[in-house]
């Protein structure tokens, strides 16, 4: 019996990292240890949960729920997955790393309860949905970035029009930090580009805008 259970506890761990490989690879804000401890975690509150009252329960008049500490876990894990969440500079970052978070802390449960099968499986599934369907979402779609540009206010519209002339989707537009001295602006743009779009024409072509002092790509 507590062979199984260490070995619980280290697949979960196992299965956890090979999502935090992933999100590591990609530099993301939660990566390797992170998915890891997370999976050790869960799978320990787990056997915690299922095993650990053992010697209580034996007593008469008693009951517990068996459930009630997994059932935290799955709480708890919303306030380690909303400090993945980054808002900078109005841009929501991170909602993909918490997910993951938050499907490791499932796979580390399942696999405490000595569900192997239903784990392994859950963690493919994952790893499929993160990578597989990335490139899938970037070769239908295409890629999505945050320009950000350090120009003139009356320069805004000739980016938009520029962009859309390279026919680059845009979404969400913000200009925030006006320099009231240089009188130049900090601009945000979502953008949309997909793989038949040079990126090195749209830099180049911005860059020649009136105005524009520079660009960034994130």
């Amino acid at each position: 019996m507590l062979m199984d259970l260490l070995l619980r506890i280290a697949l979960a761990g196992a299965l956890g990292g090979l999502i935090g490989l992933e999100r590591q690879l990609r530099a993301k804000e939660a990566g390797l240890r992170t998915h890891i401890l997370v999976g050790l975690g869960s799978a320990m509150f787990m056997i915690v949960s299922k095993y650990g009252f053992d010697d209580i329960l034996s007593q008469t008049h008693i009951g517990l729920d068996p459930s009630r500490i997994a059932a935290q876990v799955v709480s708890g894990m919303g306030f380690l997955g909303a400090g993945t969440i980054i808002i900078q500079k109005q841009v929501v970052k991170g909602l993909t790393t918490a997910a993951g978070l938050w499907v490791t802390a499932a796979i580390g449960l399942v696999i405490g309860s000595g569900l192997y099968e239903i784990g392994i499986y859950g963690t493919l599934l994952a790893l499929i949905v993160l990578e597989t369907f990335r490139r899938i979402s970037h070769w239908l779609i295409g890629r999505h970035y945050t320009l950000i540009f350090h120009l003139k206010p009356k320069s805004v519209p000739l980016v938009l029009i520029a962009l859309e002339k390279e026919h680059v989707r845009t979404g969400q537009v913000s200009v925030v930090n006006r320099d009231q001295e240089s009188g130049m602006c900090e601009m945000l743009i979502e953008v949309t580009m997909s793989r038949k779009v040079a990126q090195h024409q749209i830099y180049d072509a911005l860059l020649e805008i009136k105005g524009v002092q520079s660009v960034e790509m994130q």
